[in-house]
């Protein structure tokens, strides 16, 4: 099985060896550590701050804004190792001790830029907006006061919607001749003027004005200290503020620019500060005295001798490991691990849980299911080969961690199934044998031979005559013998458990019934004998009867129970009908890549001239098959995916356990190579 063999054990010893232990067991990650609540009550040791020099929110938040800034050649590299940064340990160290000392005035620096930027752009926003209320203005003659009035006169500056003006006017002149107003602007569906009435009618003009919205000029708001300044020369004024302004952002642009050299050292400073504080945590959850430390771990029970003979190598008795048996009611972690190639199917299985004490790893039972059904659901062999080209070459060439490997070695396994799968059932780019090049095609089938499939390596059409039935049973076949797999695996977990009478009459019985019934469905077909396989599903439906009802303590329940325990059959004839989703899939994705490029030859025929049309078409089938690949490989991914959390592991895998999670150096943005 993959599940590896934990061990609890307890490491004690002087308090002067802690931060040496401490920092190895960092770098091995083979300890998880175990919050002992009276360790913890009885340490009487305050512990040291090792995490004092720098906040991980200031590093997060000046790496974020130097980021956009980073060089080519820098993303080029971050490309093709998952955006981390490969080198030695002895490199990173070196990096380090050299950044160090100045690293908190490079972010103190970044910080100021990134304050001032916040300031000025502020500031950018106040002057354009200055300059869009002044501009209509422009025409207006006098400087501004703080007010215009008068004794014997009131004069008011502002501007009215552009649609109410001739009704504005009209109103005003029949008002009183007592009025000298001047148009001196139309902009943005508005009309700016200056109106003087006498101080008369002056109470009965602000009426009117009110009334059609008047938006006046605040002079003293928002132009105060351009008092006595005309409105071109207040304009004149906040350009030039502008233009500085604009300047002085460029300047802080070029100098944030300059900061982001740095961007790599500040990652590995990143990282090592995160490894500090893990630490820093860690030692509250540990007892302490004056004189000694302690604490409790789960490890990989393989590893057991080597850290014992390391820690007895290099501590000489004055640390001690030894081991301990679980308390009463402690659920150890699960730790999986399967051998390259199954490995990259543990993605799958931690989508939906961990396997718990009683599960068995379900990674290299799902794998082949996975592998097929994403190939029967994509089915097409040009998608499947970019999936495989594009996975082999950052397998190649790329430097990623083993978590990100397995991930690109999943797809690498997904395009070759698709890649399969396409064979399987004809499917080149949802190309017809018309449209398809004659390499593909099958020698009988283009020397007219009745009956041939078109492509090399076919086995079915799905697309004509019984093909999409044929499809269809192919898929619940693959369906039903995972089903039984599952049935089987459930089984072998209750063996593994003890659970011997549950193991026999429940998951065996209904193997065997699903077995013999599936037998004498297909006993014409096939040519076994049929009534042979009748009298073993009428032998299976009655041990199911007699076995069902079980754990009923009421006699006459007991059989009831058992004949309605036979209704379960409705469940597994519905996870069957779920795996239906595959001819489905499969036929979607050679149908809309069909469309696409009958669409795209339409399109291009309609054009005026043939290269157009060819332009047009190829844009097109870029366009239509780029969003068929997205959308088929999600679809086959997701519903590949559902087929094993439902159907499958409903079956036997309740994923109720808690993952391993030792004490690692956990790396977002280093990947250390050998040296």
């Amino acid at each position: 099985m993959a599940k590896v063999s934990l061990q609890k054990v307890r490491i004690t010893g002087l308090r002067g060896h802690y931060k040496i232990l401490m920092q190895e067991l960092h770098r091995w990650g083979l300890l998880e550590i175990i919050e002992k609540k009276e360790f913890i009550e009885s340490s009487n040791q305050p512990g040291e701050n090792f995490f004092a020099v720098f906040d991980l929110a200031r590093l997060d938040f000046v790496l974020k804004s130097l980021a956009p800034y980073e060089s080519k050649h820098d993303k080029a590299d971050s490309f093709l190792s998952g955006g981390k940064l490969v080198m030695s340990e002895e490199e990173a160290k070196e990096k380090l001790k050299n950044f160090v000392p100045k690293s908190e005035d490079i972010i103190s620096e970044c910080e100021q830029i990134e304050e001032d930027l916040v300031r000025h752009k502020n500031h950018l926003h106040r002057i354009q907006k200055r300059k869009s209320i002044i501009a209509p203005y422009k025409l207006f003659h006098t400087p501004l006061l703080e007010t215009f009035s008068t004794q014997t006169s009131e004069t008011r500056i502002g501007a009215i919607r552009l649609l109410q003006k001739e009704s504005f006017i009209e109103t005003i002149s029949n008002e009183s001749h007592l009025v000298d107003l001047d148009v001196f602007g139309e902009e943005d569906g508005k009309f700016y003027f200056r109106i003087t009435v006498s101080q008369e009618v002056a109470p009965r003009t602000l009426e009117i004005l009110n009334s059609f919205g008047f938006e006046e000029l605040d002079v003293q708001n928002e132009f105060s200290e351009f008092l006595n300044q005309k409105p071109r020369e207040i304009h004149r004024s906040l350009e030039k503020e502008e233009k500085e302004t604009e300047e002085q952002l460029q300047s802080l642009q070029s100098r944030r620019e300059k900061l982001a050299v740095h961007l790599n050292d500040l990652r590995i400073l990143y990282d090592y500060n995160v490894w500090r504080k893990k630490k820093n945590d860690l030692q509250y959850k540990i007892l302490q005295t004056k004189n000694i430390f302690a604490f409790e771990a789960w490890m990989p029970e393989r590893d057991y001798g080597k850290l014992e003979k390391w820690i007895n190598d290099i501590f000489v008795g004055e640390v001690i490991m030894e081991q301990v048996d679980s308390e009463e009611g402690e659920v150890a972690p699960v730790y999986i691990q399967n051998k390259t190639g199954f490995a990259s199917y543990e993605i799958v299985t931690e989508m939906f849980g961990t396997p718990g004490t009683r599960d068995i790893d379900p990674t290299s039972y799902l794998a082949p299911f996975f592998f097929v059904f994403f190939g029967l659901c994509l089915s097409d062999v040009g998608y499947g080969l970019i999936l495989t080209f594009v996975s082999l070459f950052f397998l190649l060439f790329g430097t990623f961690s083993k978590s990100a490997k397995d991930g690109i070695l999943l797809l690498l396994f997904c395009g070759i199934g698709a890649t399969l799968g396409g064979i399987f059932v004809g499917g080149y780019f949802g190309m017809t044998a018309e449209q398809a090049p004659t390499f593909l095609l099958n020698s009988s089938y283009l020397a007219g031979v009745e009956g041939s499939l078109p492509f090399k390596g076919q086995f079915l059409d799905p697309m004509t005559g019984s093909g999409p039935i044929t499809f269809l049973i192919f898929a619940i076949g693959l369906g039903m013998i995972q089903l039984l797999t599952g049935i089987f695996l459930d089984f072998v977990k209750r063996m593994k458990n003890k659970e011997y009478l549950d193991a026999f009459c429940d998951p065996l019985a209904w193997f065997f019934f699903l077995v013999v019934l599936c037998g004498f469905s297909v006993a014409d077909i096939v040519g076994l004998p049929k009534e042979l396989f009748k009298n073993l599903s009428l032998l299976g439906a009655g041990i199911l009867v007699i076995t069902q009802g079980r754990s009923q303590k009421n006699w006459f329940l007991k059989p009831i129970s058992g004949v309605l325990g036979l209704y379960n059959i409705t469940g597994y004839v519905s996870d069957l009908l779920s795996y239906s989703r595959i001819m489905a899939l499969g036929l979607s994705t050679g149908v809309i890549g069909f469309a696409m490029n009958l669409t795209a030859g339409i399109l291009g025929g309609m054009m005026p001239h043939p290269i157009v049309g060819f332009l047009v078409a190829v844009v097109f089938l870029l366009f239509g098959h780029g969003l068929n690949f997205a959308l088929s490989v999600l679809g086959a991914f997701v519903h590949s995916g559902r087929l094993q959390f439902i159907e499958f592991f409903g079956k036997f895998f309740e994923g109720d356990g808690r993952k391993f999670k030792p004490f690692a150096r956990e790396k977002k943005y280093l990947f250390f190579r050998n040296p």
